[in-house]
């Protein structure tokens, strides 16, 4: 059996990225620049503080290396670098889950593209609670494997006795079930190297799939 179903989930997934030159300021910014924006999105939507969840948070050292010429015959055979510092990233994602409300995500889109210093923004849409559509699609396979059961019973001139047993089991289709997902870089204004940039890709309609 197999059954599309409309997605009644939304996970939006925020990632934050700030680049400083210390381990300090990256910190500070970072933590500011969050607490910025989940300040705006709660003061402009019926969105509330305790809905937005962290998902994984991260401080870490951009560097890089320089070859460096050997100057002593002693030297010559070695392989001479120094490491150079590009500065501190501070990084963390977070996750909004509410139900599937077209209004609401507008919102929260609008917000965020008007946010100064928006995050990076994607879109997943999937459904609540995944083990109820895989019961329901149990029980119409097992309808439809019974009809032509019967069909093949009454050609052959048997009588179909009782189920006596089920066996599950479908083709293997990665993420098929039940989420489909969308990106959605929403106007976001990412630091890279000191430079912004947008990315915008429009989101389009989507269903969960479940197959057995």
């Amino acid at each position: 059996a197999e059954k599309d179903f409309a997605p009644d989930q939304i996970n939006a997934v925020v990632n934050f990225e700030v680049i400083a030159d210390n381990y300090d300021d990256a910190l500070k910014k970072g933590v500011k620049a969050v607490s910025e924006y989940i300040d705006f999105i709660i003061a402009n939507t019926d969105f509330k503080k305790e809905e937005f969840k962290t998902s994984s948070y991260n401080v870490y050292e951009r560097y890089h290396y320089n070859e460096i010429k050997p100057t002593a015959e002693e030297d010559l055979d070695k392989n001479l670098r120094k490491r150079i510092s590009d500065g501190y990233t501070f990084s963390q994602t977070g996750v909004l889950t509410f139900d599937y409300d077209k209004k609401r995500l507008a919102e929260l889109l609008v917000f965020t593209s008007k946010n100064p210093n928006a995050p990076r923004f994607h879109v997943n849409f999937g459904l609540k609670d995944i083990n109820a559509k895989k019961r329901e699609l149990i029980g119409a396979a097992y309808e439809d494997a019974r009809a032509k059961a019967e069909a093949l019973a009454s050609a052959a001139g048997k009588h179909l006795r009782d189920c006596i047993h089920v066996d599950i089991d479908g083709p293997h289709r990665p993420g098929s079930y039940g989420m489909e997902e969308e990106r959605c870089f929403g106007a976001a204004k990412m630091m890279r190297a000191g430079a912004a940039r947008a990315e915008i890709d429009s989101p389009r309609a989507g269903v969960g799939s479940l197959v057995l």
